[in-house]
């Protein structure tokens, strides 16, 4: 790729590129930050006293603490990383903006999306 393209294009090219793989890296991280918690208190309550015989543990025999680690630090961040990534897409890439905006469905919607 780049055949023809002048340093300037391709380091400007290379830069977004950068800029938009770190967002979604960002995104990601951010996104599956209450997994990443939790699964680090979950192996600090398992390790301590007890060898999986005080399952659930202190801290998880809170019922919201139960339903906020297994449900909404799991399936929820999923989602919503999921539910992000097409919009970084949409906000990054003129191609897909494109895209979208040949959809009949989306003509309306990406008027006002489009800036």
């Amino acid at each position: 790729g780049g055949i023809g393209l002048g340093p300037r294009v391709r380091d400007s090219i290379k830069k977004q590129a950068t800029n938009t793989i770190m967002i979604f890296t960002f995104t990601y991280i951010i996104c599956n930050l209450p997994h990443f918690v939790n699964m680090i208190v979950w192996i600090i309550t398992m390790s301590l006293d007890c060898v999986g015989s005080c399952y659930p543990g202190p801290i998880y025999i809170n019922p919201f603490m139960y339903w906020f680690s297994w449900n909404i630090s799991e399936v929820l961040s999923v989602i919503v990383n999921m539910a992000c990534n097409p919009l970084i897409y949409y906000f990054r890439i003129s191609q897909y903006r494109q895209w979208v905006g040949e959809i009949k469905f989306w003509k309306k919607i990406s008027r006002f999306l489009h800036y």
